[in-house]
């Protein structure tokens, strides 16, 4: 299969995830991910952006099984390290260069209030516009962000099953505080009014 419009790829994963999130659906989304070739035609409308942070648009509520947005990440932007709550966090580059450090997800309970207990990098990686990325909290927790200070950065994400709070970790002493998860758009009711 070749290119296809965004349209096409929404409607394909409702499809594909139209029951929740399957060992063999999570191999389909990243497929479906990957075969759809970034146009800036399709998604630049619902950009967003903020001098301030890196911001997130809902373009789908995926019948409750999912949530899928729109990332904008202004030039040197980035999130702190956080985890996926019991949810696979699929990733698509659409405009620019991401990077990606991984941590290995800290044992807490096991820090003394009063020592440091340093977040471990496991893993550096940069993503190029229609690479695809999946993580969930069994590979580890993550930062992503915006390395260029010349260029933005847009990014597609998927998280099935969605959540509305997740943990950010302390780079030094691996504090973790939950966190919501908020949107500074939201086109769902816009992009998929026979679904939500």
């Amino acid at each position: 299969m070749g290119s296809y419009e965004f349209i096409k790829l929404q409607d394909n994963l409702r499809s594909a995830l139209g029951n929740g999130p399957t060992d063999q659906a999570k191999e389909l989304v990243m497929r479906l991910l990957s075969e759809y070739k970034s146009n800036p035609q399709d998604w630049q409308d619902k950009e967003t952006w903020s001098e301030n942070k890196y911001t997130r648009t809902l373009l789908d509520k995926g019948n409750g099984h999912y949530n899928l947005m729109l990332l904008c990440w202004n030039t040197g932007q980035e999130s702190p390290i956080h985890n996926h709550p019991n949810s696979h966090c699929f990733m698509k580059t659409l405009k620019g260069k991401i990077h990606e450090e991984v941590y290995k997800k800290p044992n807490t309970s096991s820090c003394c209030q009063n020592s440091d207990c340093e977040m471990v990098k496991i893993a550096d990686r940069d993503y190029k516009v229609d690479d695809v990325a999946l993580i969930t909290d069994n590979d580890g927790v993550h930062r992503v962000g915006n390395r260029s200070q010349e260029e933005k950065a847009v990014t597609l994400h998927l998280y099935c099953p969605p959540f509305s709070t997740c943990h950010k970790y302390d780079d030094k002493s691996s504090k973790e505080t939950e966190v919501p998860m908020g949107f500074d758009q939201d086109f769902s009711e816009r992009c998929c009014p026979h679904t939500c």
